[in-house]
């Protein structure tokens, strides 16, 4: 088993970089790590001291600065960002009109329009500096929002849970921004898009978790229409071959063949305490189960589609937990069936939050997956136009591109 890293501990660390006992990059106002894993990032204050320097206030110049950008963000939500939320008619006009309303009674949802919005004009402002300045607005639009998100979590009322469940939706669009775009280094390389998608799935699982605990609240109310139909739960057999289906159906198919009948490295182990045979059964049903629901989200292509962003983004909050412990663990089958996530994040691709990731997806685990899987990723470079010689090469290339793709 592979030695967990020594912690060293970084003087003036944020408390939340501590807790986890990683090691704290330093940055203000918002560190790395915590900016990555879309965590609250809070320092101690230092405590005061006969020599230490009075703390600056805010001067009127600089406040009335703060106002107008705040200003200028909510105009450009208003005017661009809400039209981006969602590919559904009426799910955008939930945007428009009803989820500024609650933005209005409750403060980190409002930081939270401010902090997309500030995403939504990365994907169009080129210009370095510009960037930067927006980089930093939006993390700490999210930081002031995400400080008081988690705080609720624990303590969902009828009054609160509208708001949350919509900064849920935020949070993911958020990240999936960031995978989207160049501007952040973590998303540059295979491993670092794999955890990037990791963490996007655990953030829809808290999504989840909201409409669970608040689903009667949630139906009675005015965002009712963001909630989705629960898909039945997907069966751990391998899929039936389809006569009628698509490439990519088919392709998935002849994998979920594969992944029944496979056996994973014999040094692959989930650290359960499992015998041997026990994590083969359960990696194997969760994979299974796994493709299930992807494979799903190809059926349903072609009925409506004004839904398939909704759809497909919704996806992953049903995978089974375990399938995320896999994706950490860099199993290589569980890699292999991402790959075909992202030809349906391909499928969206004119979506600004979600443009170029499909490729990167696919780059990332044609990067990072043996031989073996060679035959089972011939259609996902297929469906994405990506040259075999580009994914070869992902590992070494991925670090210093700055255009999306």
């Amino acid at each position: 088993m592979q030695k967990k890293k020594s912690y060293h501990k970084t003087r003036g660390g944020c408390i939340t970089c501590k807790e986890r006992k990683v090691r704290c990059g330093l940055e203000r106002p918002v560190c790395h790590n915590c900016s990555r894993l879309a965590k609250a990032c809070n320092y101690a204050q230092p405590s005061p001291s006969s020599t230490s320097t009075p703390p600056t206030t805010q001067t009127a110049a600089e406040a009335n600065i703060e106002r107008m950008r705040e200003l200028e963000l909510m105009y450009f939500y208003a005017a661009h960002t809400y039209s981006v939320m969602s590919h559904d008619p009426v799910r955008t006009q939930l945007w428009k009109d009803v989820v500024p309303k609650h933005a209005f009674r409750h403060p980190f949802l409002l930081h939270g329009l401010l902090a997309i919005a500030a995403q939504h004009r990365l994907h169009y402002d080129k210009d370095a500096m510009k960037s930067a300045d927006l980089v930093q607005t939006a993390e700490r639009y999210q930081q002031e929002a995400l400080t008081t998100y988690i705080g609720l979590l624990n303590n969902i009322t009828e009054a609160n849970c509208h708001a949350l469940f919509a900064f849920s939706q935020i949070i993911v669009a958020i990240q999936l921004s960031r995978l989207s775009l160049d501007t952040y280094p973590d998303t540059r390389h295979p491993d670092g898009i794999i955890t990037c998608m990791v963490e996007i799935f655990e953030l829809l699982k808290g999504a989840l978790i909201i409409a669970i605990e608040a689903i009667d609240w949630l139906r009675a109310g005015d965002l009712e229409p963001m909630l989705g139909p629960k898909p039945d739960t997907p069966p751990s057999t391998p899929l039936p071959p389809s006569h009628t289906g698509s490439a990519s159906m088919k392709a998935l198919e002849s994998l979920s063949e594969y992944v029944a009948t496979s056996q994973p490295p014999a040094d692959a182990a989930d650290g359960s305490g499992s015998s041997n045979s026990e994590w083969t059964a359960t990696r194997t049903a969760t994979l299974l189960s796994t493709i299930r629901l992807i494979h799903s989200g190809f059926l349903e292509g072609t009925q409506n589609s004004r839904m398939t962003f909704n759809r497909i983004s919704g996806i992953p909050v049903f995978f089974d937990p375990r399938y995320l412990r896999l994706l950490r663990m860099r199993d290589e089958a569980a890699l292999v069936v991402l790959a075909y996530y992202g030809i349906l994040l391909h499928q969206v691709r004119r979506m600004c939050f979600v443009h170029g990731t499909g490729v990167k997806i696919v780059a990332a685990v044609a990067a990072l997956v043996g031989e073996e899987w060679t035959p089972y990723m011939v259609q996902p470079h297929l469906e994405l136009e990506i040259d075999a010689g580009f994914a070869l090469m992902s590992s070494s290339t991925m670090s210093s591109s700055t255009t999306p793709s």
